[in-house]
């Protein structure tokens, strides 16, 4: 689905042949997470930034809006890879960028968390500084800064108007865009770490969280709850997951141990699954086990998109890449690859492109899985989820490189 955010009308970018928002106002654009953008460009370079990559990139009226783990926020070319400006924090970018007016909203925060923590028990994540900072987009100068006493991990939205944010104290926010001034705090008692807000229509939007599991439909007006669904206590990677919604259900996944028995689970053997709840009322509509594994010690989720009828998803503990079927859960295929695929696939015309943790880039067909190209880039992808720009893709590495590789390219790729 769409989100019912108002998105100004696309514009020519100025570089080449690229449609481009100039807005982007959400986690990965839309609410399917699919981050694809019409055009002719073809472009091909890298970017080595000494800082590997967590956030997914923002393109805006022909600029592209990154930021890396070392603290640094890019703005670029994406025809040349050419730096435009570049601003420094202290901590880690590794929300996705938020353009709106004039501005480039950014979360500044690591995963740090008490000794006594473990991922289904974080109890706070993020060691200072933690922050919302808003840069002028087209000079990069700081426009405001506000501090938040949890992590700035997770990717705000514009909701009706408003900023909001969940935060890794177990907080949501809301905040004036232009100024940053808080509107409202409020505690729902659930971390997020790398999740996302999403939109929903009018002022609703949803949020996800851990220590409770949930996923919440909130009010971006008041903070008022409109409903919450739980989820066991002692699953973990909740936090991680940035829902996908249609105009019926939201989707996302998660981890559970061996037992209940078993409350600290970093690297314990857990059980992958992916679940669908209901838009309307937050009902449980399904919730099925995928595949199990070791569970890494962060990033335990896995970004989902929605495409071509299709749940496309990867896993944190296997080396596999699969669609189901929204309605039931059910798994239409299911492709091996070279590394856990956690970051968002893009589906341009049928075809999902995507990196895993081995450090390939692979085109597969929507409708099969059948491999129709791959390429090896030598550098792991994690959770820094591609966009499409034209006939290009754009992918940071947790190697710290940003790549611009032609479809073409990876269609054309064998596995070597």
């Amino acid at each position: 689905m769409r989100s019912f955010v108002t998105l100004a009308a696309l514009v020519l970018a100025a570089t080449a042949s690229l449609a481009s928002p100039s807005a982007w106002t959400q986690f990965r654009l839309h609410n399917d997470n699919n981050a694809a953008l019409s055009g002719t460009l073809s472009a091909s370079w890298h970017l080595s930034t000494g800082g590997g990559f967590s956030s997914s990139p923002a393109l805006v009226n022909g600029t592209l809006y990154i930021g890396n783990n070392s603290g640094m926020l890019y703005a670029l070319d994406p025809a040349s890879g050419r730096i435009i400006w570049t601003y420094k924090v202290s901590n880690p970018l590794m929300s996705a960028p938020i353009v709106y007016g004039n501005l480039v909203i950014v979360g500044e925060g690591n995963e740090g968390s008490p000794a006594n923590a473990s991922p289904s028990r974080p109890i706070h994540v993020g060691a200072p500084p933690s922050a919302l900072i808003a840069f002028d987009r087209n000079s990069g100068t700081r426009v405001w800064l506000t501090p938040l006493r949890g992590t700035g991990m997770p990717t705000p939205a514009i909701v009706a108007g408003v900023l909001v944010h969940h935060n890794g104290s177990g907080s949501v926010l809301a905040l004036d865009p232009a100024s940053g001034r808080v509107i409202y705090v409020r505690n729902v008692q659930s971390i997020a770490s790398m999740s996302a807000i999403v939109p929903i229509g009018g002022d609703e939007f949803l949020t996800s969280g851990v220590d409770p599991n949930a996923v919440w439909a909130m009010h971006a007006k008041d903070g008022s709850i409109v409903w919450k669904v739980l989820f066991s206590s002692v699953a973990s990677g909740m936090g991680d997951c940035p829902v996908v919604a249609d105009r019926t259900r939201a989707y996302c996944n998660y981890v559970l141990p061996p037992s209940f028995a078993t409350p600290v689970q970093t690297e314990r053997t857990a059980q992958f699954r992916s679940f669908a709840v209901d838009l309307r009322n937050g009902k449980k509509l399904w919730d099925v086990a995928l595949d199990a594994g070791q569970l890494p010690k962060r990033n335990e989720a896995a970004i989902p998109l929605l495409a071509q009828g299709s749940l496309f998803v990867g896993s944190s503990l296997a080396n596999v890449f699969r669609a189901l079927d929204p309605a039931s859960g059910q798994v239409r295929w299911r492709a091996p690859t070279h590394g856990p695929v956690k970051g968002a696939a893009v589906d341009v015309s049928g075809i999902v492109y995507f990196g895993d943790l081995g450090g390939y880039l692979w085109a597969l067909s929507a409708s099969n899985g059948h491999v129709i190209g791959v390429k090896n880039m030598r550098t792991p992808f994690n959770v820094a989820s591609p966009i499409v720009a034209g006939q290009t893709l754009i992918i940071g590495s947790r190697g710290g490189t940003l790549q611009a590789v032609p479809l073409a390219n990876i269609r054309a790729g064998h596995d070597s």
